[in-house]
């Protein structure tokens, strides 16, 4: 009898283990199946970079936020100048399926359209730009520009800028800060102020050596750059190739600025950039892998799930 009830045990507890090894196979191939369908290519198989969209959010594609009620606004996150998880989709189920709204990316008002949100924040929208402004003027990026300072959105920084130069600090993450030129500092509460301690300095020398010692290259191109680009003007005056993502400022020489990452569709882009509301920053894509400068384009949103939202065919040869 005794020997009996072993075996039924140990059957029983065959089974189970069975079962148990049978469910967490279904569990994994559920997952694996999910993760294909949402990244139809990976980064180092020919694959275009992460999609990044205008508001800094994640512009894979999918389904509308069906959780929106159109007479809900609200002001958003409990600390009113952290971004909100909003953004807006690449490649949205209907054309339009609900209100417009605007929403906060941690350093400016963006607008979604017909409802086309994706994010835990899309039903706390406001109800017009203005309102989103308002509701966001003491926050630093909004005090930094209105005093006429230049928020470093890319940037990563220890502290904001002073006396309009960065300022060398140990943090364990960097974070967009104010840049307010040679002559102020960015104050917390206030935005840019005068800063008696900025030193007035030596007089500032001639152009040629400004752009050389700032990192730019002294050359006869008529103007200086703007963000890499050259003027269309054709002359051989002298000017500073500042390089990409720089511009000549006459006090500093060659420093980075907001306009150079803000960029429109069509033009050049990396990952520091931000492409205008709407479109992604793609590279061209083959089966032997990545080629050519990403550009901000316009999503493709194709049906066959072998070509992403960027216009590249996995299968491509």
């Amino acid at each position: 009898m005794l020997a009996f009830l072993v075996h039924s045990v140990g059957l029983m507890l065959t089974r189970r283990h069975a079962l148990a090894q049978l469910a967490l196979l279904a569990t994994s191939v559920a997952l694996l199946s999910a993760c294909g369908a949402s990244h139809p290519l990976e980064p180092g198989d020919g694959a275009a970079p992460d999609l990044v969209s205008a508001d800094g959010g994640s512009l894979d594609g999918g389904s509308l936020d069906a959780g929106v009620d159109e007479g809900v606004i609200d002001a958003g996150p409990r600390n009113p100048c952290d971004a909100q998880d909003a953004h807006e989709a690449a490649c949205p189920v209907s054309l339009c399926d609900g209100p417009d709204g605007w929403y906060w990316n941690g350093d400016r008002c963006f607008s979604i359209t017909c409802g086309g949100c994706e994010g835990t924040a899309c039903a706390a929208r406001f109800a017009s730009e203005g309102e989103c402004v308002m509701a966001h003027t003491a926050c630093e990026p909004s005090l930094c520009r209105g005093s006429g300072g230049d928020w470093l959105f890319w940037a990563q920084e220890c502290l904001h800028y002073q006396c309009g130069h960065s300022v060398p600090a140990d943090c364990a993450f960097g974070r967009p800060v104010c840049d307010c030129g040679p002559l102020r500092t960015f104050d917390p509460t206030v935005g840019c102020v005068a800063d008696p301690s900025c030193a007035v300095g030596p007089p500032i020398p001639p152009r040629e050596l400004l752009c050389t010692g700032s990192g730019g290259s002294w050359e006869g191109i008529c103007c200086d750059t703007v963000c890499g680009d050259f003027c269309p003007l054709a002359c051989a005056t002298p000017a500073c190739n500042c390089g990409a993502g720089r511009v000549f400022d006459d006090a500093r020489g060659c420093i980075e600025s907001t306009r150079c990452f803000e960029r429109s569709v069509g033009e050049t882009c990396d990952p520091r950039a931000r492409c205008a509301s709407g479109s992604l920053c793609c590279q061209t894509c083959g089966g032997a892998g990545c080629f050519g400068a990403a550009t901000c384009r316009a999503p493709t949103c194709s049906p066959d799930p072998a070509i992403d939202t960027c216009g590249n065919n996995r299968f491509a040869p």
